[in-house]
């Protein structure tokens, strides 16, 4: 396993071409090496990195515009979380400013650019436009959209690494930067792109039942939605199932949606069937909970594991201080950094915050 790109390895600026016939020698463009450039740099390039591209597998039906698709229900859900039509979300904004919940208007919150007008109003009708009773093709769909934003977030993490290597050649220097001639985020592309195709074949068949999932309801209408996915190294019982430092080994994900609805709030979490071997264990433990466990995993697991959160400001705002740097510590990688130490988290404790009450 080689930790450095060879010279017959394609391009990390995604030229197309060879290293060595691309960047290899190349001199760095000094802006990118001028700290005080450094917010107008991540804002640009972050621009320059959206992927706008339909992701249905069914292209032949594609409308031309690709829009700006709500992985959160906006009619549904974020116009009854709102205040005066604006959210909190800890998914920073492009200018760089580092606080813990940033305001957005609903027409922004949770949109991503990964399907088009026709596909993103067909595709979901049976979510949007039927109440939940958590048949086969809603909790897929759930699962689907969930699957979708994630697999966009990394495209666009992938492009801004190769404008960032294109401008900065010698990045791949940098310890850790490339394993086998790829960054962590091109593996994690190509982890998404082994389920996209049972995603996409399901799709197209409409055969939904290639996920093993868990459903729970609980009563009341929360004041917080989300969608997560994620690769955990451990189960439950803290015994190792994915070697996530092992490049030639692909990361499978599990995927959570939460969503409040007519009096009540729902929680999917799922992964695909071919992966029980992995997962199976986890789902036995989640069967077993009381209801209070099942409402400290989720907030563990949302803490944890997504950006993709809405919460209601006015709810966010009269928690206490000290239930929101709870959450904070969380969010910023505690948990993370424990696992990577052999010590899972143990999701299933009361944290000292809880969004179902807020």
């Amino acid at each position: 396993m080689s930790k450095k790109i060879g010279r017959n390895d394609p391009c990390p600026c995604g030229s197309g071409k060879k290293y060595k016939k691309c960047c290899l020698g190349k001199e760095d463009n000094p802006e990118y090496s001028d700290i005080t450039k450094f917010a107008d740099i991540y804002k640009a390039t972050r621009k320059a990195a959206r992927f706008k591209e339909c992701i249905h597998p069914d292209q032949c039906h594609c409308s031309e515009k690709i829009i700006g698709a709500h992985s959160i229900q906006n009619n549904k859900i974020l116009s009854k979380i709102s205040d005066n039509g604006m959210l909190y979300m800890p998914c920073p904004k492009p200018d760089l400013s580092f606080t813990l919940q940033n305001k957005y208007g609903r027409k922004e919150a949770t949109v991503f650019s990964g399907f088009c007008g026709y596909h993103d109003k067909t595709t979901f009708q049976p979510i949007e436009d039927k109440d939940f009773i958590a048949t086969e093709e809603q909790i897929f769909l759930y699962v689907y959209r969930a699957f979708a934003i994630e697999y966009h977030k990394k495209q666009e993490s992938v492009r801004m690494h190769q404008i960032m290597f294109s401008n900065k050649p010698s990045a791949v220097e940098v310890p850790g930067m490339m394993i086998d001639g790829k960054t962590g985020f091109d593996m994690a592309v190509a982890d998404f792109e082994e389920e996209k195709k049972i995603f996409d074949k399901a799709l197209m068949a409409k055969q939904y039942d290639v996920l093993t999932s868990v459903v729970w309801e609980f009563n009341g209408f929360s004041n917080f939605a989300a969608t997560a996915g994620e690769t955990p190294m451990y189960d439950f019982d803290g015994k190792q199932i994915q070697d996530l430092l092992n490049p030639i080994m692909p990361a499978r994900h599990i995927y959570t949606c939460v969503f409040p609805e007519n009096g009540k709030t729902y929680v999917i979490i799922a992964w695909l069937k071919e992966y029980d071997s992995l997962f199976l264990s986890m789902k036995n433990k989640l069967d077993s909970l009381t209801n209070d466990e099942k409402k400290n995993y989720i907030n563990n697991t949302i803490a944890i594991a997504t950006e993709n959160v809405v919460i209601k400001p006015s709810a966010w705002d009269a928690m206490p201080e000290t239930a929101k740097q709870a959450f904070a510590v969380l969010f910023l990688g505690m948990a993370d950094m424990m696992a990577l130490d052999g010590q899972p988290y143990n999701r299933f404790e009361k944290p000292s915050f809880d969004l179902f009450s807020i």
